[in-house]
């Protein structure tokens, strides 16, 4: 069986350079291509710009404890100085080599060395819902990594040292996402469970960890936290499978996810590989409650699929030992396959980070303080890299504190709410979606779209993916024309008409 195939500096040095090798996509793109993370750009911009006459007629803002905050409080501290898009470009930018640096310590703290098949988990670090642009939930998860190594270090102190770690780092996971919190809990006690030498310990050991349900039970009772299970959804689980690589190549994503398994398959049942009882029993934990699990949880889409990577990375650490033959073999499959994910989603972001910041080119053509009609296609529609040109004109409210009806509106979830049009309709992210026949994408026809829009609230109308038709032409002026996008002024001195 294999023991350490690199001396400890030769190996920290290596996946020093594979966690800086991780922020390149960041580093070439001309904008990063994360759908939902546009979304929350606005938000932090209202956040660090409350005084903005414009931004506080049409969003409110309050802060309040929730389990959805780790970005959000970054961005409080170095937005003001960075600016808003640069400072939530440059924080997600730090989040996979944290998370890759964070699977390097946990493997050393366990077993003294990263064995072979470790390196597997690296595929993974860049996942479909780091795709989506679920930044609060894997800075969590990536801090949960750093939260067990370091445990594995004090888990053997004194009762005081224990308990006032737990308190805190359960707190701060939790502050940074609910899921992230939840998958700590279950990777923390599978290594009690495994290591317990009574269940009076383990029980006591595990109550500190817990100590977040009780901000969670202010959250709720007070803020709502939105729908606590929604819709079990037995196609998305499946299809989660088939996303869990999604990243810019079809075909090369799906063949790794097919080989990725694979090989997990192979790691976990063959009868010549040591495992490790404790990580892999969480790995399984996490994949049955992936299964159990509706979609929704506490309003946070994707609560089932977002299991997916965790899993799989926490099952690979799992792997202690492999043949000998196997050892040198594993890791520059590995470290090489990961160098052309990291190559496949520089060449995308490149590629579509161009074309967006064109079609975002609209923008010098709006004044400040513009209202902007957005209408576009979900991140999923379509195309297989995710596109996301509906949250893409989120980014109007940090280059021109524009109202845009592209902001979620879900109760308690966030702490921004748009309210401009609050109860007219046009207000939130489900009025900005594009329906899509083709591909059988759910949302707003444009004629339907443009009929019902209440023309005396906006200034201006974005469309993704489409063209006004040419009835409506005579209240709308295009002024822009990008590779993706139109833009549209609204022509307040013509009566407005029925058909459109």
């Amino acid at each position: 069986m294999s023991a350490a195939v690199l001396k400890s500096g030769r190996e920290r040095l290596l996946w020093l350079c594979l966690a800086l090798a991780s922020t390149l996509p960041f580093i070439i793109a001309p904008i990063p291509v994360l759908p939902d993370l546009f979304t929350h750009i606005g938000r932090y911009h209202v956040m660090n710009h409350q005084g903005d006459a414009w931004l506080s007629q049409y969003y409110a803002f309050d802060w309040h404890i929730l389990g959805n905050l780790g970005i959000d409080v970054l961005m409080a501290l170095i937005g003001p100085f960075m600016g808003t898009e640069r400072a939530a470009f440059f924080l997600t930018a730090c989040i996979p080599p944290l998370m890759i640096w964070g699977l390097y310590r946990l493997a050393r703290a366990r077993f003294g060395h990263v064995p072979p098949a470790a390196y597997l988990a690296l595929l993974p670090v860049f996942s479909f819902t780091f795709f989506h642009g679920f930044v609060n939930y894997w800075l969590g998860v990536a801090l949960v990594f750093h939260v067990a190594a370091s445990w594995m270090a004090i888990r053997e102190k004194s009762a005081p040292i224990r308990i006032a770690f737990a308190l805190v780092a359960g707190v701060l996971v939790w502050l940074c996402h609910t899921s992230a919190w939840g998958i700590m809990g279950v990777l923390i006690a599978a290594i009690e469970f495994d290591q317990r030498v009574n269940w009076r310990r383990f029980i006591w050991t595990m109550v500190p960890w817990a100590s977040p349900l009780i901000p969670m039970i202010v959250w709720r009772n007070t803020k709502g936290g939105g729908a606590l299970f929604d819709r079990w959804l037995w196609k998305e689980k499946l299809s989660g499978v088939v996303n869990l690589l999604r990243a810019e190549w079809q075909i090369f994503d799906i063949a790794s996810v097919v080989l990725l398994l694979a090989l997990l398959v192979w790691l976990c049942f063959s009868r010549r590989v040591m495992r490790d009882r404790a990580l892999l029993l969480c790995a399984g934990a996490l994949f049955g409650l992936s299964i159990l699990l509706p979609s929704t949880v506490l309003s946070s889409y994707f609560a089932d699929v977002r299991l997916y990577a965790p899993a799989v990375m926490i099952a690979f650490l799992g792997i202690r030992a492999v043949p000998e033959r196997f050892v040198r073999p594993l890791i520059i499959l590995a470290s090489a396959w990961f160098g052309l994910r990291i190559a496949e989603t520089s060449i995308g972001w490149s590629q579509r980070g161009a074309e967006m910041e064109a079609d975002l080119a609209a923008l010098d053509q709006v004044p400040m303080g513009a209202r902007i009609a957005v209408l576009g296609h979900s991140s999923e529609c379509g195309v297989w890299p995710l596109g996301g040109r509906s949250h893409a004109a989120s980014l109007a409210i940090a280059r021109r504190n524009a109202f845009v009806n592209t902001q979620w509106d879900i109760p308690g979830q966030h702490l921004m709410q748009p309210i401009y049009n609050l109860g007219r309709g046009f207000n939130d992210s489900k009025s900005a979606e594009l329906f899509n026949p083709v591909y059988g994408c759910p949302g707003n026809r444009v004629r339907t779209f443009l009929r019902y829009l209440p023309r005396d609230r906006f200034d201006y109308v974005w469309i993704w993916e489409a063209d006004a038709p040419a009835s409506a032409l005579h209240w709308l002026t295009p002024l822009y024309t990008g590779p993706t996008s139109r833009l549209y002024a609204i022509r307040k001195s013509t009566p407005a008409r029925s058909g459109g």
